[in-house]
């Protein structure tokens, strides 16, 4: 069995391939113009086409003055705790 399941996991994207193939060239060969102008078809001019840029948007914050602050006092000294210490001890015995 080992064989057989082999060639199927080869078969079967080689089968999807075969058919994307085949359905890219029958929507080639179907393709007309008919109904419409064959200068604005985007399939016949695919490789023409720009390629679109991406949005860039100017996200970044601006900040403005909107004063001086004359009242200005410095930051307090942030207080500090030493960690408390706990006395080493032995694991529990079983």
């Amino acid at each position: 069995m080992p064989h057989r399941r082999s060639i199927r996991t080869l078969a079967i994207p080689v089968l999807l391939l075969a058919l994307l193939v085949f359905a890219m060239t029958l929507g080639t060969v179907i393709h007309s113009h008919a109904g419409s102008s064959e200068a604005n078809c985007s399939i016949c001019h695919l490789n023409h086409q720009p390629i679109d840029q991406p949005f860039v948007a100017d996200n970044a914050p601006s900040f403005a003055q909107i004063g001086i602050r004359t009242d200005f006092a410095p930051p307090a000294d942030p207080v500090f705790e030493p960690a408390k210490r706990l006395p080493a001890r032995a694991p529990p015995s079983a």
